[in-house]
């Protein structure tokens, strides 16, 4: 028998007694056990942890002795599937990281923890508990491939913890397993300090030693489990070993369990999220009592409101009373009076009957003859604006009162009482009827405008045309318009305009706001290209400048002319100049080195059309604009480094949409047409064969509701 010096945790010197028996070495540290409980349990809070946790449990079934209880392990069968055992081995072989991630473990807690295990752990702890950490442990057969775990030992840590061991392939394919003393062996080997002596001197043959010390030794191991089936111990109470595997590697799932004064989905999602490896305990009690402490400041009440929204705890009465007020203080008196005027919540138990009882104790309590005095006014207003605010809720979903009512609910063909196809859907609500046929209209925009446009030109309406192209002599090219046509492609032959910021310049120009630069670039077929006219080419440079007045007073003039003018936004991605003005649409080869790309945001679109608004209206009271948002998706995106072009143009039309949303509801004179959404959602065969183009019947449907929306009776 020797004696040393060692140091534990590198502060504290213990006496240990290195004996051999019968060829045996044991390094023994007697009565330790003590030390490190006290350490644990008190310095680490983890006996606090086990008290709040037990006085915080609120379950209805009776906590219970069992074996499991007395004897500290057992076995559970049928934890996980076989074909998710399965699934595990081959990931943890293909993608050994997928484990970690949080859906795994978000999926697979509510399969384990079946009523019958989650009682088995709350008898445990006498508590509610939580998932502390889990990991995924592959081990190999062979000696070269041991553990510290494959010696007798208990786990340093709280007496009240658990780990649970899930077996992912059969004993029988394995022959590893995990050996188990009974908590009275295990407690005369922590006093004769065996159980946490030195890691690195642990033993797997305890026989001489028992035999020596008078211990006896009574090895229990389930040499049946199967796949899907779980060992479940509490490893600090518990003298246990991992036997090695002998044929072929052993897949375990662990789990480590602590109590918790919540319940376990509630404590990972709120409190503290479960490590995905082997953690040391230290802090971590320490953190979940902190948001004890702390949770009253962080989430005041408990409230709990029943199904027909009936008052039935102070709680509840309190939180109307702050929902009604800003002022805290005053919230807390008018709760206290109420509460003193009805302890019982008989008289109180309903909304009505509590507005009801403030605003007769308003008009009771205040001199409306004299000085309402600030408090009272602003008390008042906040009851009214909450009376007016729970009438508005209570009716947003109603029929009551709806204009359309079928606009409430999304149209589907299945519904059991309201069976409806958006195929039959109409998606406006309500009716402007704010011109006839005769009205001066006009329009611009991207090429789903020229479409509108040539549809109303057919149909007979009163669109207002100052510009065609009907001299062939012209040096002028209007793509998709032959001299001679019956219908324009818009007003003027400012071309398409794609961008928000190409309608602001458009107002701009047409009225000496600020004029752009003459600017020509030449294509390819030798034709020039002013850049803020996309579709308009001209043949020579003396052709453009000699038309160049002639079509700014033109667009003028139609701008002067129309009293309802409809706009189509394209793209919300746009190219510039460095002065700050912006191509119609995306630049030829030869334009690059004088442009940029942008992304336009919300408030860059609903600045740049209520520019082109502002604009037209001062000098045209009678000028009405309807937004659209074109259908028609992206050709191509600039942004195609981190997004596809799919994506960049869902984010396109969205923020277009907002932007039009935010004009309609601010400006007198702005209405939507919800074309878009008629296109997109409500015309079952919108589209050509490339589809980015509609077909000319989809134009008519759109034309047809904004005859419907529009025009008067």
């Amino acid at each position: 028998m020797k004696f040393r010096k060692i140091t534990f945790q590198g502060q504290e010197a213990l006496d240990e007694i290195v004996e051999e028996i019968e060829d045996q070495t044991y390094h023994l540290v007697p009565d330790h056990h003590y030390g490190l409980h006290s350490l644990i349990e008190k310095q680490n809070r983890f006996a606090e942890l086990n008290q709040v946790s037990q006085e915080s449990f609120e379950r209805s079934f009776n906590i219970r002795e069992s074996d499991f209880t007395r004897n500290g392990f057992t076995r559970l069968k049928n934890v996980i599937p076989r074909d998710l055992c399965e699934y595990f081995i081959k990931q943890s072989k293909e993608n050994p990281d997928a484990i970690k991630h949080p859906d795994v473990m978000n999926s697979l807690l509510p399969v384990i923890l079946k009523s019958e295990i989650d009682e088995q752990l709350c008898s445990f702890f006498g508590s509610e508990y939580t998932l502390f950490w889990y990991s995924y442990l592959t081990t190999e057969p062979g000696l070269e491939n041991r553990s510290h775990s494959s010696y007798w030992h208990c786990d340093r840590g709280p007496e009240k913890h658990l780990k649970m061991l899930i077996y992912l392939n059969d004993y029988d394919e394995h022959l590893g397993n995990t050996k188990f003393l009974d908590k009275t062996t295990s407690d005369k080997l922590k006093k004769v300090g065996y159980i946490f002596g030195d890691i690195n001197a642990r033993s797997d043959d305890l026989g001489p030693l028992a035999r020596a010390k008078g211990i006896d030794i009574n090895e229990t191991m389930y040499d049946d489990i199967k796949a899907g089936d779980a060992l479940l111990f509490a490893p600090n109470q518990i003298a246990h070993i991992g036997k090695i595997p002998e044929t072929t590697a052993r897949h375990v799932l662990q789990l480590c369990f602590l109590p918790s004064p919540f319940p376990w989905l509630y404590t990972k999602t709120n409190v503290y999220y479960s490590k995905t490896e082997a953690t040391p305990f230290e802090g971590v009690a320490e953190q979940i009592l902190r948001f004890v402490e702390d949770k009253p400041k962080r989430f005041g009440e408990r409230v709990a409101v029943p199904a027909d929204g009936a008052i039935t705890t102070p709680e509840q009465l309190k939180w109307l009373m702050h929902n009604m007020y800003a002022d805290e203080k005053f919230a807390d008196i008018m709760f206290e009076r109420l509460m003193e005027l009805d302890p019982n919540l008989e008289e109180l138990s309903t909304l009505g009957s509590l507005l009801e009882t403030l605003s007769m104790s308003f008009k009771g309590s205040i001199d409306w003859h004299g000085d309402l005095g600030i408090e009272n006014i602003r008390n008042l207003e906040q009851l009214a604006q909450f009376q007016e605010e729970y009438r508005d809720a209570v009716t947003r979903y109603s029929v009551t009162g709806k204009p359309k009512p079928e606009a409430i609910f999304w149209p589907m063909p299945d519904h059991a009482s309201r069976p409806a196809s958006k195929f039959d859907t109409i998606p406006f609500v309500k009716h402007h009827p704010i011109m006839n046929m005769d009205t001066p209209i006009g329009s611009a925009g991207s090429c789903f405008a020229f479409e509108i446009a040539h549809v109303f030109q057919e149909m007979g309406y009163n669109y207002v045309v100052t510009e065609r192209n009907d001299d062939p002599a012209s040096g002028i090219t209007v793509d998709g318009y032959t001299p001679g046509d019956k219908s324009a492609k818009f007003c003027a032959n400012y071309g398409i305009l794609f961008n928000t910021p190409s309608f602001k310049q458009l107002a701009e120009r047409a009225f000496g706001v600020r004029p752009t630069k003459q600017i020509l670039f030449q294509q390819p077929d030798r034709d020039w290209v002013d850049p803020y006219r996309e579709n308009v080419t001209f043949t020579s440079q003396e052709a453009y400048y000699t038309d160049y007045d002639r079509h700014i007073e033109a667009t003028r003039t139609a701008l002067e002319q129309v009293e309802v003018f409809i706009v189509t936004l394209g793209l919300n991605e746009c190219w510039s100049f460095r002065d700050g003005t912006v191509m119609s649409r995306n630049p030829r080869n030869n334009m690059f080195p004088f442009v940029k790309h942008q992304t336009l945001t919300v408030q860059q679109n609903v600045d740049n059309i209520q520019a082109f608004f502002d604009i037209v209206k001062k000098h045209n009271p009678k000028f009405k604009l309807i937004i659209s948002v074109s259908p028609i998706p992206f050709l191509a995106t600039g942004r195609a480094e981190d997004t596809h072009v799919i994506s960049a143009n869902c984010h396109s039309k969205s923020v277009l949409r907002v932007a039009a949303e935010q004009l309609v509801q601010s400006n007198q004179d702005m209405y939507y047409l919800p074309s878009y959404e008629l296109v997109m959602e409500c015309i079952e065969d919108a589209w050509e064969v490339d589809t980015r183009h509609v077909k000319r019947s989809t134009v008519e449907q759109v034309v047809a509701m904004f005859k419907q929306i529009f025009i008067q009776a």
